[in-house]
């Protein structure tokens, strides 16, 4: 969202209860200020550009409108706090929209200032905006105005915003000319002034996302009877769309609208799931939500900006119409304390929790109470600190010029397969698929962020360290949902044999489908690894290297059926629910 600029003279000082505070924009639609509530809050408040006096009709489709986006579920939108439309008469006020405030650019500000984004950040962008679609089309909404303006790059990932403003603005004094909206990014319904639905929504989608990736929307930028003969006639340019994702932008760009996929449908291929999760909105979300502005690699030489009309998109999904022209370890203790020798004991209202680490056992100690868990370390192991690379990426590899240490280590049930490279090449993002009994577990690694912990991780796959090994240990306590594996003793105390440092962990945030090292404290990573499917208030000190972008419904399913008690309590020990890693590869994104 732009950085606010101070208010002018004629511009209100209050909304809706919140004390304004700065001018974000304006457009045809409305302007949008900062707010900020009696608490301090920050929100965003859209005064919207509407004459509602007389118009009994405009205001019962404003009043129908507002109170279904209330409803819509926050799934990478900015969620709405409050709405109004004020009462008839003369001198009222404009009718507003308050939302979460999203720090961060619009999708808009972020391609035109560093170019298209990389394939692996435009297929997350894809999931998060597809997931945020089905959740405004579920509450009975259409946004009618999707565009990149509109989809802001938040701290946890995209958020679209606006959504359920254009139909009543449609019906007001405040347009005059038609249908709102933006006209490289309108459906031929919307064009042809037909009345549209969730399929018009899609048409601004698939345009949206092709504008992310060539850095043009696929029907040109120049002028408006231009754009629109093309919305209604030409094939889209695609320039270097492909893959799935390639393939729903082209399936959304057909002319038909009964021929789109829904957003949900599209959901579903992208996430690489059968339609049956309980959970697909909060799968969207999860897979998302790493994409942020600040963690984009450094732009590659851009391309050139693709022709207007192309030889043609890539195929369509089977079954979806013909495509136009063809435990973790253990958080550490609070400054000033010191870990007792030997096994803790139960403290008066908790119970401790052992978890054993790669290296050295260690326990958790968790009040049943408590809305945190605190894990504390044993001294055991080698008490080795080798140091990490913390390397950014120049291009579309990492480098890591032999700064990465993998130091011996002799505790617990080793496996001993080698030691990794110190010096590898890896791309910023490398993709892991995990084969288990139960399902296949997708992954994104980041080896931009975490690359001595990536080179660890891909190495051991490919020595099949992990393969025939089963995760070891559940969490599913108030305060911390984990599920950790990659111990082949099964024990909780294996490892490869080689310890290495932390990375990534400074200000790590652990949402549903982080994939992080567990480890017996500062710098005794191994191979052991957890992930994060619920609530996890656990200290930033573990390293984040990766973040589930499908089958967490296969770690959802090992959760349900709960632990067998092996440690202290019902809600902690090994999966009831034996789950068994057959495979894991790893593979360039």
């Amino acid at each position: 969202m732009a950085e606010p600029r101070p208010l002018r003279p004629n511009d209100p000082r209050e909304a809706g209860g919140y004390r304004l505070t700065g001018l974000i924009g304006e457009g045809a639609q409305g302007t949008v200020y900062l707010g900020e509530s009696g608490t301090g809050e920050r929100v965003a408040v859209k005064v919207l550009r509407a004459s509602l006096d007389g118009d009994e009709r405009a205001r019962t489709l404003f009043e129908r409108e507002l109170s279904a986006v209330r409803r819509v579920a926050p799934f990478c939108t900015a969620r709405v706090l409050s709405a109004s439309v004020p009462a008839d008469g003369p001198g009222g006020d404009a009718p507003y929209i308050v939302s979460e405030y999203i720090e961060g650019p619009s999708l808009r500000e972020l391609v035109g200032g560093r170019g298209p984004l990389p394939e692996a950040e435009l297929r997350r962008l894809a999931i998060g905006t597809a997931t945020a679609l089905a959740a405004i089309h579920e509450a009975g909404v259409v946004h009618r105005d999707f565009k990149p303006a509109n989809v802001l790059l938040g701290p946890d990932g995209p958020k679209v915003i606006d959504f359920g403003i254009a139909r009543p603005l449609e019906a007001t004094s405040a347009t005059m000319t038609g249908a709102v909206g933006t006209p490289a990014y309108m459906a031929p319904e919307q064009v042809s002034g037909a009345a549209g639905g969730p399929p018009l929504d899609m048409f601004a989608w698939a345009c949206t996302m092709a504008y992310a990736a060539n850095g043009a929307p696929p029907f040109g930028t120049d002028t408006v009877p231009a754009i629109m003969h093309r919305v209604l006639y030409a094939p889209p340019a695609l320039g270097v769309l492909g893959g799935e994702v390639g393939a729903m932008v082209a399936a959304c760009l057909e002319k038909d609208p009964a021929r789109r996929p829904t957003a949900l449908q599209v959901l579903v291929r992208l996430l690489g799931e059968d339609g049956s999760e309980d959970h697909l909105l909060e799968e969207g979300t999860s897979a998302a939500a790493t994409l942020t502005a600040a963690a984009l690699p450094p732009p590659a030489a851009a391309p050139p900006v693709p022709p207007v009309a192309p030889a043609g998109p890539p195929p369509m999904p089977p079954g979806m119409g013909t495509a136009p022209g063809a435990p973790p370890g253990p958080p550490f203790l609070p400054p000033g304390q010191t870990v007792p020798s030997g096994r803790p004991g139960p403290r008066k209202g908790g119970r401790a929790l052992v978890i054993v680490g790669a290296v050295a056992a260690v326990a958790l100690l968790a009040a049943g109470t408590a809305t945190a868990a605190v894990l504390l370390k044993d001294r055991g192991g080698d008490g080795g600190r080798p140091s990490a690379s913390r390397t950014t990426p120049s291009g579309g590899t990492v480098g890591i010029s032999g700064n990465c240490r993998y130091t011996p280590s002799s505790s617990g049930d080793v496996k001993d397969v080698g030691t990794p490279p110190a010096t590898a090449k890896l791309p910023a993002t490398v993709r892991a698929e995990l084969k288990t009994n139960l399902g296949t577990v997708d992954m994104d690694l980041d080896g931009a962020k975490a690359p001595c912990t990536v080179n660890s991780f891909t190495y051991l796959a490919g020595k099949k360290f992990y393969d025939g090994t089963s995760c070891h240990r559940l969490t599913t306590s108030a305060a911390l949902k984990v599920l950790q594996c990659g111990d082949p003793s099964g024990t909780g105390s294996g490892g490869p044999g080689y310890a290495f440092a932390n990375e990534n962990a400074s200000g790590a945030k652990y949402a549903r489908g982080t994939v992080a090292m567990a480890n017996a404290g500062a710098n005794t990573n191994g191979s052991q690894f957890f992930i994060v499917y619920g609530e996890a208030d656990i200290p930033a000190d573990y390293t984040v290297f990766g973040h589930v972008t499908s089958g967490m419904g296969v770690i959802d399913k090992v959760a349900k059926a709960g632990t067998d008690g092996s440690a202290v309590g019902a809600d902690d020990g090994r999966p009831k629910l034996k789950i068994t890693i057959g495979r894991l590869t790893t593979s360039a994104a």
